[in-house]
């Protein structure tokens, strides 16, 4: 790789202005070390912040056969892979994470990159960097601990409480005793809406390079619409969800995100038509598409909040009970566009809304 090859994105007058000075400055700063490995003889130099970044001193000696050796054993596998990728690939790039495991030292994580260069087809030199990811590390360990505590922790007992108040109303329906009856509702909506918060924040934390988790399978949308539905039903003692007449249609996805997408929507609906008793659902085809459309007939949103809808943690201001995350929407928005599709929403204030989605499907069935 040329050096200009490095400053390629920078105009010819940025590139006037960094001096040696700048790039140590920046050096120190990120603590990259840089090496490189004659693919021959296996000879490796390395800079001083490379040493110590597999816990070594600057004036140690390191080696190639030392840098495996200290490699956990269990790593060792996918960095030789990548680099035999890079070495029989020419263009491929090198890239790996492993753990260093030094004498009675803790335990350090280091992330390397680089490429091979080649000479007359065959590569001959390795180069590269690396950079101490330990802190992310662990910061991303303490990350997953805490969402397991929430998810085991938590949600266990919540799933209980949710069960015995169920099983509480129905024990109580028909009572007289409307104040009972006024208190197990109340309780089993701040319980949903606990349940609502909790997933919603798991959801954010199960995100991979910026998406959620995706579990793809072939699955028919119209009788995961009636799922919902009738699981939104189940916990609603104020509204009636009509499902309108649906085609049978397939579509290729994850049903856990499109089932939590629809019902978001749902308990949305539900939420912001306090002074109304029904919301509607329907599926449409509309050629290779389809379309949902979840309909109240509440609120409505103000046009100048529309734009920012489906934006993290945003939350309307209008006066309504808005107790929540503020992310469903946004959560909703990015499972819809991994499956290629498109969200959005028709509203005016006074006058209720329309959320809806469409999605490519793979299979349609007519009646």
């Amino acid at each position: 790789m040329e050096a200009s090859d490095l400053f390629s994105k920078y105009e010819k007058d940025d590139l006037e202005l960094i001096t040696d000075q700048h790039i140590r400055i920046a050096l120190d700063n990120t603590r990259v070390g840089f090496w490189e490995l004659d693919l021959f003889t296996y000879e490796m130099r390395c800079t001083g912040t490379c040493k110590e970044n597999v816990g070594l001193t600057t004036d140690s000696h390191l080696d190639y056969p030392t840098l495996l050796s200290l490699i956990h054993p269990d790593d060792l596998p996918q960095m030789n892979e990548s680099v035999r990728n890079a070495i029989e690939n020419e263009g491929q790039k090198y890239q790996s994470e492993y753990r260093i495991v030094y004498a009675n030292s803790p335990i350090r994580c280091v992330k390397a990159d680089g490429i091979a260069l080649f000479e007359n087809g065959k590569a001959v030199k390795m180069i590269g960097t690396t950079i101490d990811i330990t802190d992310r590390k662990l910061i991303e360990l303490q990350k997953d601990e805490l969402i397991n505590i929430v998810n085991h922790e938590v949600n266990t007992p919540l799933t209980s409480i949710r069960g015995y108040l169920k099983l509480l109303a129905r024990l109580t329906a028909g009572s007289a005793n409307e104040k009972v009856n006024q208190v197990i509702e109340r309780t089993s909506r701040s319980a949903e809406r606990l349940k609502n918060i909790i997933n919603d924040y798991l959801s954010i934390s199960q995100k991979t390079d910026g998406w959620l988790k995706h579990r793809n399978q072939v699955f028919r949308l119209d009788e995961l619409i009636w799922e919902i539905a009738d699981n939104v039903q189940t916990i609603s003692f104020t509204h009636k969800i009509q499902v309108g007449a649906m085609p049978c249609v397939w579509i290729e996805g994850d049903r856990q995100g499109i089932g939590q997408v629809l019902s978001n929507l749902l308990t949305n609906g539900i939420k912001y038509s306090p002074n109304r008793n029904t919301v509607d659902v329907n599926l449409t085809i509309y050629g290779v598409m389809l379309k949902v459309a979840v309909r109240d007939y509440g609120i409505g949103i103000a046009q100048k909040d529309i734009k920012n809808l489906f934006k993290k943690s945003f939350r309307v201001d209008n006066g309504a009970d808005s107790e929540g995350s503020g992310m469903g929407l946004n959560i909703s928005e990015e499972i819809v566009y991994r499956h290629h599709g498109q969200i959005g929403v028709d509203s005016r204030e006074g006058m209720g809304s329309i959320f809806h989605f469409s999605l490519p499907f793979v299979k349609l069935l007519h009646s």
